[in-house]
């Protein structure tokens, strides 16, 4: 199986779905051969599905821009954020990934408070320039646009620092096996934002469990806490918990 091409197509689809599999296979700059045989691959996973001579990306594997994504399940995503808001001490180091629940978090909090934030996000960033007690220190590294974040060009950098909590956000959340991004580009910035903290905790709302992805990003084993909604089915999360998780469930107003 070949994860670079499947990446690769998952990458043009984003931006055009649908899409003929002759102008895919152009773009991808492979044979029609070799564009079939791999959605066929990628439909089984249930990313795509082909039909008349054009593939569709699944509503699932679907990477929406990150502004249209703040706008979907917003009550669920602040509902979440108060919850991880309540584990959040003064004077604490924190990373806030770039997820759009993760902004959520930042909104909330208040503008005295003393706290040392590490973050690849520029909306994060951006949004906490306004709060004078909170330090911001933002890695180097390239622009992702449609994440409005930075992918870490050196994450071997990040380790001269130390967190006492790392929030990570996830394209879709599996059992056992933990987080998965449809694309390799954001998967080294999450793992050295989760590498430099003594707990991480994972903020999802209920459409991201049991979504079909390709490129796990944070074992399980390296998750503490999962903080999701109320629309989360209860058998995902009694699995969670059996699988020794401590699982926190946002009610929704």
């Amino acid at each position: 199986m070949n994860l670079s091409r499947h990446a690769r197509i998952i990458e043009i689809m984003e931006k055009q779905t649908p899409i003929s599999v002759r102008e895919l296979a152009e773009k991808a700059g492979c044979t029609e051969m070799t564009i079939r045989r791999n959605l066929d691959q990628l439909q089984e996973k249930g990313l795509v599905r082909r039909e008349h001579g054009y593939a569709y990306l699944q509503r699932s594997a679907r990477n929406t821009d990150y502004f249209a994504e703040m706008q979907e399940n917003v009550e669920e995503k602040k509902a979440i954020a108060r919850i991880a808001l309540e584990l959040v001490r003064p004077d604490m180091s924190i990373c806030l990934d770039s997820g759009t629940t993760i902004q959520q978090l930042v909104e909330l909090i208040p503008e005295d408070f003393p706290l040392s934030v590490i973050t690849p996000s520029l909306a994060a960033a951006m949004a906490l320039s306004s709060k004078k007690e909170v330090n911001v220190l933002m890695p180097g590294g390239f622009l992702h646009h449609s994440n409005r974040s930075l992918l870490i060009d050196q994450p071997d950098a990040l380790l001269r620092y130390h967190a006492d909590i790392a929030f990570i956000s996830c394209r879709s959340f599996q059992l056992p096996g933990g987080t998965f991004e449809h694309t390799q580009t954001l998967t080294n910035t999450k793992r050295a934002l989760a590498s430099i903290a003594k707990e991480r905790i994972l903020l999802l709302d209920h459409t991201k469990w049991d979504i079909t992805s390709i490129f796990n990003c944070i074992p399980l084993e390296q998750i503490d806490m999962i903080i999701t909604d109320d629309k989360t089915p209860e058998a995902a999360v009694q699995k969670a918990k059996e699988l020794g998780k401590t699982v926190r469930i946002a009610d929704v107003p």
